[in-house]
């Protein structure tokens, strides 16, 4: 691995825990994604990762408009469809919501898993 490479999955993890970990997930974006509903505060959700992320390769990549814009519509995309999904499954099943269960953390790791193979996938295509 590069040192550029380094730098900028260091600076899409620190941009992904900043989106999904401080305040900047919002209460509202967090009660939707509990709720499964209403889907705009996802989508909301999806674009705060998907600027972060945006900002992480235009800092750290510098890569061409274009290559830019297709990593974060592919970012914002991934975020909205795999926090939907693990909201609609969340929603349905009582024990995938009880944080004393093990299923619990094994599918919030699951969700965080799917989301850094995302952010590895941007860091290939974009470098």
């Amino acid at each position: 691995m590069t040192g550029q490479a380094g730098w900028l999955m260091a600076c899409l993890l620190i941009g992904h825990f900043l989106g999904d970990f401080t305040p900047l997930a919002t209460a509202r974006m967090q009660k939707a994604k509990a709720a499964a509903k209403p889907m705009w505060p996802i989508a909301a959700h999806a674009g705060v990762q998907a600027v972060l992320a945006g900002l992480a390769i235009g800092l750290v990549a510098a890569p061409g408009l274009q290559l830019l814009c297709m990593a974060v519509a592919i970012e914002f995309a991934s975020h909205f469809v795999i926090d939907a999904v693990r909201a609609r499954i969340s929603r349905d099943s009582k024990v995938l919501r009880d944080v004393s269960r093990g299923a619990f953390w094994r599918f919030l790791g699951f969700d965080q898993l799917l989301h850094g193979l995302v952010l590895v996938g941007l860091a290939v295509l974009v470098l």
